[in-house]
């Protein structure tokens, strides 16, 4: 590798881009990925090609080293990326990371003076077979403009749906565009025709997204009525009115972790606002997309007014969809991994493409919660239940009172008067069914209580909603965090009071003690083994710290310094004017004795000295272009051939080759001899 610096030599043009393109691409990545203090450094050196006035020279191998070295980096991050975040975050993680990963060939390229990098650098299989074939590789092109358009494609793996990031790739387009723009063309038409085309396809860009919608919502809906799904969001069928008794598994299906503050007693996952028929739907529930930070795992749910306290819930996500679990206050998610995430006005929170196990940070604040305000569904009777509904509401005389103390009248009311029953005898379904749990049985589990409650609060005119999730109240000292088993399954109501909603839980509390009665004998052994399959999953997953695989991107950093040492060691590095030395340089490196080092000197002699950086194959054929007839230069193509495979084919050439060139370069010599040559050119002259 040569470093040009003579002032003989014109700096040729770093890059086939405009000034600044290729620097402003690599920032609008960093800006959006989050990587904006290394984008910074790759921006600088990329653009400082156009300021600094000297040149390196790369030889075609050292190219080619250059890209086994970004073919390194992607194995790594690949093998990284897979290990700490599963194979669909993996894949984004790569893609976002891909400018990064090509640098180090694409700076050499901008540092050289936009050397022309030859197809068979980047692929393997290519370069094996010009070396097989002994042939001459194929011209090069410029990676500036690929480079531009690969920092724009990672830019979008950040999924961060803004205008920003629109406006922004339009400016990035019109900044390649200026420079060729026809010059026919007043610059003001050019700019207004821009921005007509940009805001064209901004249109087009929202249509086919809501396209997109309409379609994923069909075949959402369509494969959910086929395989069915663990938590809807837009209807819970309860078991008011059957008969048997209500078990639930006691498999752990969530593990939640105080971080700041206490845990939180309710996980809420759905919230629903209309009955009829011992179900309940969500009625005018649609969700809306939140667009993640720049890392893709930060998802802002609300405007924050303070912060509480956090919990990490984890858990798995059945075919990497699901409504999460949320404590009451969460405002923002960390560390979870999705392509999508959509809220809905009464507060579900659902994943889209996720990976299979998340453990997910919930930050907590006060201020107003994910649900929306009441609407009129808040305050709806179903017909066939309103009368008894009332009735029950003027015996307590709810309506007379506060809120607050309508609250109290009505937990005192479930409590003093009614008991938890997991075994539900033979009833009537339908209507009548809550009619005798209010009047006369007074025995039920926690979907009786929280449908009666909603449906009295509504009745007392308070806006109320049906909310189902889980208890978190059985802490594990062996594993140091609450556990959540199937059957701490949770129904309660919400209550908007003073202008915000509030859990209101009535079901007696030795539910929790009559659910833990039921547990097995070998519920110690199923811990065990579901907490080894909870670790599994975590590392593989990726919470990962404290794994070795959270350590392996420490071991890529030693084997990215040792192979780019490898690389600058092994090069010939020389200031501008100190050629004659070159074979004394190389002396101890393979292919130094090749005899094309003397054919180089000789031209030298002749007067065709070879520029600081300047390639083999542009010097011969510049000394074609000016050559007198006494010399020749037809055989010093194959010659460099010949050189070429000597110097750097790691497989070496055959004996017959190594007599070749050595024969070629001293016949070639013999018949060049730089006194003859130089009298035949000084007889022409005169």
């Amino acid at each position: 590798m040569d470093l040009g610096g003579g002032r003989n030599v014109r700096p040729r043009r770093p890059m086939n881009t405009p000034p600044g393109l290729v620097g402003a691409a690599v920032l609008f990545w960093g800006w959006q990925t989050a990587l904006l203090p290394l984008a910074v450094v790759a921006a600088l050196i990329l653009e400082a090609s156009r300021l600094v006035p000297w040149r390196w020279h790369f030889a075609r191998a050292e190219f080619d080293r250059l890209a086994d070295l970004s073919t390194l980096l992607l194995l790594g991050a690949v093998v990284y990326l897979g290990l700490t975040a599963g194979a669909n975050r993996a894949v984004i993680g790569v893609l976002q990371w891909l400018p990064l990963i090509c640098l180090p060939l694409v700076a050499s390229q901008a540092l050289s003076g936009g050397e022309p990098i030859e197809l068979a650098t980047l692929f393997w299989t290519l370069r094996r077979q010009a070396r097989r074939e002994g042939a001459a590789r194929s011209p090069g092109f410029n990676l500036a403009y690929p480079y531009v358009a690969l920092c724009v494609l990672s830019a979008s793996a950040a999924n961060v749906r803004s205008g920003a990031f629109y406006v922004a790739v339009c400016v990035l387009a019109a900044w390649a565009l200026w420079s060729v723009r026809p010059r026919h063309v007043s610059a003001a038409v050019w700019v207004g025709a821009v921005l007509g085309v940009s805001l064209l396809g901004y249109g087009g860009h929202l249509g086919l997204h809501d396209l997109q919608q309409a379609i994923e919502a069909r075949i959402t809906e369509w494969f959910e009525a086929l395989i069915g799904r663990h938590v809807d969001p837009f209807r819970t069928t309860t078991h008011i009115g059957q008969i048997g008794t209500l078990k639930l598994g006691e498999h752990i299906v969530l593990r939640v972790e105080p971080r700041e503050g206490r845990a939180q007693p309710l996980l809420r996952e759905a919230t629903y606002n209309a009955y009829h028929s011992s179900t309940w739907f969500a009625v005018d529930s649609s969700f809306a997309e939140v667009p993640p930070e720049g890392d893709g795992a930060t998802w802002k749910l609300r405007p924050a007014t303070g912060r509480s306290g956090a919990m990490t819930v984890s858990g798995a996500l059945r075919r990497g969809k699901g409504v999460l679990a949320l404590p009451g206050g969460a405002f923002e998610l960390q560390h979870l991994p999705a392509v999508g995430l959509k809220v809905s006005r009464l507060g579900a929170v659902k994943v889209d493409e996720g990976p299979a196990f998340v453990s997910y940070t919930a930050l907590l604040g006060p201020g107003s919660s994910l649900d929306g305000p009441p609407t009129e569904n808040d305050l709806k009777l179903p017909p066939r239940e309103a009368p008894l509904l009332s009735r029950v509401v003027e015996d307590l005389r709810l309506r007379s009172q506060r809120p607050p103390e309508a609250l109290a009248t009505l937990g005192s009311f479930f409590r003093t008067r009614f008991q938890y029953a997991m075994f539900v005898p033979e009833r009537t379904a339908g209507p009548a069914a809550l009619e005798d749990f209010l009047v006369r049985s007074r025995a039920g589990h926690c979907e009786y209580f929280a449908t009666a409650t909603v449906l009295l609060l509504r009745a007392a005119g308070m806006p109320a909603r049906y909310a189902v999730g889980y208890s978190t109240d059985e802490f594990s000292r062996f594993e140091n965090r609450y556990i959540v088993r199937a059957r701490h399954a949770h129904a309660w109501a919400l209550a908007y009071i003073d202008g915000a909603w509030r859990d209101v839980d009535t079901t007696p509390g030795e539910w929790r003690s009559a659910e833990a009665a039921t547990a097995s004998a070998l519920e110690p052994f199923w811990d065990l083994w579901s907490w080894a399959g909870f670790l599994f999953s975590r590392w593989r997953w990726s919470e990962g710290q404290g794994t070795w695989a959270g350590y392996l991107g420490w071991f890529l950093i030693p084997l990215s310094a040792a192979l780019i040492w490898r690389i600058y060691s092994r090069t010939r590095r020389g200031r501008a004017g100190a050629r004659t030395d070159a074979p004394e340089r190389v002396a101890a490196r393979p292919g130094a004795d090749s005899e094309f080092y003397m054919v180089e000197r000789r031209l030298a002699e002749l007067g065709f000295e070879r520029a600081p950086g300047e390639p083999l194959t542009p010097w011969i054929r510049r000394i074609e272009a000016t050559r007198p007839a006494s010399i020749t230069t037809a055989p010093i193509e194959p010659l460099v051939r010949l050189h070429y495979r000597y110097r750097f084919d790691p497989l070496g050439v055959s004996a017959s080759d190594r007599e070749a060139l050595r024969a070629t370069a001293r016949s070639w010599l013999a018949s060049h001899d730089a006194a003859g040559v130089g009298e035949a050119l000084g007889s022409k002259e005169r």
